[in-house]
């Protein structure tokens, strides 16, 4: 549901009158509102600093200058948009006519996310990349964490940003394992996936023989935390 369906009064129509005028001032919104000015300006504070509408101070033909309201790229979101519908219907064309190119597409995007991941997604141990990845896909919505079991390391999305998108077209997941795969530098394999019906998608990512001391150090964090009274004290350097 947009934001602007959920929002209700003032503010709402602040933001429909943004989107159908464009660009208006406080006194033109108060006019029609049939608000005050001084009423309207806390709505609009409000707004700006919620990052939904941006001023701009414009000098008309005649008069002061004044303040002139528009909407942000954020403001802009809170009205509906189809973006999963299109890209859904773009793939699927693809896909229907040209597996292969599908693939490379997917490929190409996997090659774009390496690159761009690569320099965050580091460390000496296998667990340390795979905290590393869980925090990188957490700032990109997918909620990721890393789990410790025998044999290796779990890594669990509780949110898929493309969940109807990847209910068609599980290309989609299996290119993410591969994306997995090529950032850890070991192989993986999907157990669960939120479009099959489970409630997070889990990764079980397999551990060589270096890393299996790091997991078991994090099975060991995992069952048991240590009171501060006999926790050793940190070293400041």
């Amino acid at each position: 549901m947009a934001m602007t369906e959920r929002m209700g009064g003032t503010r709402e129509r602040i933001l429909m009158l943004l989107r159908r005028r464009g660009r208006l001032s406080a006194p033109q919104l108060a006019d029609l509102l049939e608000l005050t000015s001084v009423g309207v300006r806390r709505h609009l504070a409000l707004l700006e600093r919620d990052g939904l509408v941006t001023a701009a101070v414009e000098k008309p033909k005649r008069g002061r200058p004044a303040a002139v309201y528009r909407l942000t790229d954020a403001g802009l979101e809170t009205f509906p948009r189809h973006y999963d519908e299109l890209a859904r219907e773009a793939l699927a064309f693809v896909k229907r006519h040209d597996a292969s190119l599908l693939s490379q597409f997917l490929a190409w995007r996997n090659e774009r996310l390496a690159a761009s991941y690569a320099q965050r997604v580091d460390g000496a141990t296998l667990a340390e990349r795979a905290e590393a990845l869980a925090d990188v896909l957490s700032e990109q919505g997918f909620m990721a964490e890393v789990e410790p079991v025998p044999g290796g390391l779990r890594l669990c999305q509780h949110n898929c940003t493309v969940e109807h998108l990847a209910t068609e077209l599980p290309d989609l997941c299996a290119s993410e394992a591969k994306l997995f795969e090529r950032l850890l530098g070991t192989p993986v394999e999907r157990e669960a996936t939120i479009v099959q019906g489970n409630v997070r998608c889990v990764t079980h990512v397999q551990m060589d023989a270096r890393g299996r001391d790091s997991s078991r150090e994090m099975r060991s964090k995992h069952r048991s935390t240590p009171s501060p009274a006999h926790m050793p004290a940190r070293s400041e350097a």
